[in-house]
């Protein structure tokens, strides 16, 4: 993959972008950032509230399974709490 930028003298560089070919995760992170910069470059904005809405699902889930691990009460005891947990869990 290449960036081909303009200079103030009207002039084009290429900045060629390197990646690991044998892994797979670079690959796709090196075509993820291609396609982000051509679709920007086209006058589209990026739109990553889908991310964010995915990422508060995340902390919530974090939290909820905190409180039912670190709950003061044993296992016999806590078992209504444990029960809220699991149906107040997002899916």
């Amino acid at each position: 993959m290449t960036t081909v930028t303009a200079t103030a003298n009207g002039t084009t560089t290429v900045n060629p972008k390197k990646t690991n070919l044998l892994d797979h995760h670079s690959m796709k992170h090196l075509l993820d950032e291609t396609v982000t910069e051509i679709v920007t470059s086209r006058g589209y904005s990026e739109d990553v509230r889908l991310s964010n809405v995915r990422l508060l699902i995340g902390a919530i889930i974090i939290i909820i399974a905190l409180l039912a691990q670190f709950y003061n009460k044993k296992f016999p005891d806590n078992k209504n709490f444990l029960i809220g947990c699991i149906v107040s869990y997002p899916s």
